[in-house]
């Protein structure tokens, strides 16, 4: 990266990603800030052959494109800027701290909370980071309720 300052967004398949980079794009034309994208990829938990290993990695990384891409043209149709991207492979908050890590110019992570009390699965990401990793951070945290419009977005930006 260069001397430009990032938000850090990640890309995932929840309804709350689009929130999140809704924030982040209203952010970053008002601040002047680029946005970096990240997806990561878990490892497999299953045992089986090792054919059948690099066919479930490649469906693994192919979902991951997609969401990235899927997001970049969010961000472009917004910004007008490409953002950066990032697929990281491996345990989601320990890949996730080590990307804020190495990529110093990083310096906020937008999230968005899963708004429905009834989705128990939800908001892994943001109870893993307050609960186990907050004091660990070297960047802040902005976590954007999941119920917020396009238009209320706008207007507290």
């Amino acid at each position: 990266m260069n001397d430009n300052r990032y938000i850090l967004v990640i890309a995932d398949d929840s309804n709350e990603m689009e929130i999140a980079l809704e924030y982040a794009c209203a952010r970053s034309k008002k601040t002047s800030r680029k946005i970096i994208i990240a997806t990561f990829i878990e490892p497999l938990d299953v045992l089986t052959t090792q054919g059948v290993t690099e066919i479930m990695k490649n469906e693994a990384r192919d979902t991951a494109e997609l969401l990235l891409q899927k997001a970049a043209s969010h961000v472009k149709d917004k910004t007008g800027e490409m953002p950066t991207l990032a697929i990281r492979e491996g345990e989601t908050i320990t890949e996730l701290k080590k990307l804020i890590e190495e990529e110093k110019n990083i310096n906020v992570l937008v999230l968005a909370a899963n708004s429905d009390p009834k989705n128990k699965d939800s908001n892994t990401i943001i109870n893993s980071l307050l609960s186990q990793e907050i004091t660990n951070m070297r960047i802040p945290i902005m976590i954007v309720p999941g119920n917020f419009s396009k238009d209320h977005i706008a207007l507290i930006s």
